[in-house]
């Protein structure tokens, strides 16, 4: 019978340690998702020129958690479908022949 080599038991606090770790690591990340205000009216910003906030027509939501997530906007320039993209944080219009990226205000 050939023994296999096993990793040392973990103790109480090992457990814990990493169960702590994990809450820390969790509690760090920023929230980004554009979630749909309560009263439904979303107003966009042009990253480009911040000068005056424009109201959204909101084309698609998502519900996550009991909550709505905006997915899709409509571009206030030509109409088209912005989507979301989390590495810009916010949406984006391609049909332009420079992309114009548009950031969600919050309110409140």
């Amino acid at each position: 019978m050939a023994c296999e080599t096993m990793g040392r038991r973990q103790s109480m606090m090992d457990k814990y340690k990493l169960q702590m770790k994990a809450l820390k690591k969790q509690r760090g990340k920023v929230d980004n998702t554009p979630f749909l205000p309560e009263g439904g009216v979303v107003y966009i910003l042009d990253s480009m020129n911040p000068e005056m906030p424009v109201r959204a027509e909101v084309l698609k939501t998502t519900e996550v958690n009991r909550r709505k997530v905006i997915s899709e906007v409509a571009c206030p320039l030509c109409g088209a479908s912005m989507s979301w993209n989390p590495s810009w944080e916010g949406f984006e219009c391609r049909e332009h022949d420079r992309k114009t990226v548009y950031e969600i205000l919050k309110t409140g």
